[in-house]
């Protein structure tokens, strides 16, 4: 996780600094340049980190920094993102993007359908937790709610 010139002052200081409410979108591109990975994925949590910015951490090598983006609550992330997070192979990709209620019950409802039986539990109580929607969600998919 961490780069070979780590210097635990260093990181955390940047770290403290991607969690700074008042950065610019110039400041946040910067970050998440980092050779931190946690501070890449403060930033791609981030709701105001510029789109092209979370764009390029969703294809970030560390699977933290995609789960940051997984957890992003930005509402206009393209959908298509958000289907590419939810075929990633680290499982904290997948269970960031099923946490976040940002996510659309349809695509909630496509991985409540998984092989991965941790993957479609966590999604199918997600969906039985959100009410009559996605009761209606598990319905259209052909799972039962009992």
């Amino acid at each position: 996780m961490f780069s070979e010139n780590y210097q635990p002052r260093t990181a955390l200081e940047s770290a403290k600094k991607a969690l700074d409410p008042n950065l610019t979108d110039h400041e946040l591109a910067q970050l998440a340049f980092s050779e931190e990975a946690m501070v890449r994925a403060a930033v791609a949590e981030r709701p105001n980190t510029p789109l092209t910015t979370l764009l390029r951490l969703a294809a970030d090598v560390a699977p933290a920094v995609r789960a940051g983006v997984a957890r992003n609550q930005r509402v206009d992330i393209p959908i298509e993102l958000r289907e590419d997070l939810a075929k990633d192979k680290s499982l904290e990709v997948v269970f960031a993007l099923i946490s976040n209620p940002a996510v659309p019950g349809s695509l909630i409802g496509k991985l409540a359908r998984s092989r991965n039986r941790d993957i479609a539990m966590a999604a199918r109580k997600r969906l039985q937790e959100s009410g009559g929607a996605g009761a209606r969600i598990l319905s259209t998919f052909g799972i039962a709610t009992s």
